[in-house]
């Protein structure tokens, strides 16, 4: 029974090893970019030759969002519940998402010898490169730790002389006024 590249990755992981697949597989082909250092998605070509694909591209608009976030709109996105349906309606999937019999014979079959174009759906980041893999793993850094500044031990004082920080603007510690 001949699987899509996301009918295989859903079988073999569920609706987060979709969006894994989809995020590498976009990856390695250059039409994303996903930043080490920022954990950030961005779009560079808008071409999808899938619905999983464009759901990938809707997650990351310009300028880019975190990686995590893309991760889990994407597990949860129209796309891949399609995804399961087909899988439903080949009865590969049960009413509540589980795998039927078929579905995990199916399942063992794809592990058992993964097909050339496979691995990332069926192995999930046991296919990916280390650098990648290290950056999937990663939890996602906060967006203002890299633009603003730690605040310097001897900066102790805003502006009326309030040693506590529960008048800092939300984001940039040290900066008082009340939001």
């Amino acid at each position: 029974m001949a699987l899509d590249l996301y009918e295989a990755a859903y079988l073999c992981g569920g609706p987060e090893r979709v969006a894994l697949t989809a995020v590498v597989t976009m990856s390695r082909d250059g039409r994303i970019k996903i930043s080490p250092a920022r954990h950030r998605v961005q779009v560079a070509s808008e071409q999808a030759g899938h619905p999983v694909e464009r759901a990938v591209l809707d997650a990351a608009p310009w300028p880019g969002a975190g990686l995590r976030l893309v991760l889990d709109e994407v597990a949860g996105s129209a796309a891949v519940r399609a995804t399961a349906d087909q899988l439903r309606a080949r009865d590969l999937l049960g009413k509540h998402s589980h795998l039927t019999a078929a579905g995990r014979q199916l399942r063992g079959e794809l592990e058992d010898g993964v097909p050339e174009g496979l691995q990332v759906a069926v192995l999930g980041l046991d296919a990916v490169d280390d650098e990648l893999r290290k950056v999937l793993k990663e939890p996602d850094r906060p967006p203002g730790r890299t633009l603003v500044p730690e605040q310097r031990d001897d900066r102790k004082r805003h502006a009326h002389g309030d040693p506590s920080s529960d008048n800092d603007v939300a984001g940039y510690p040290g900066v008082p006024g009340r939001w």
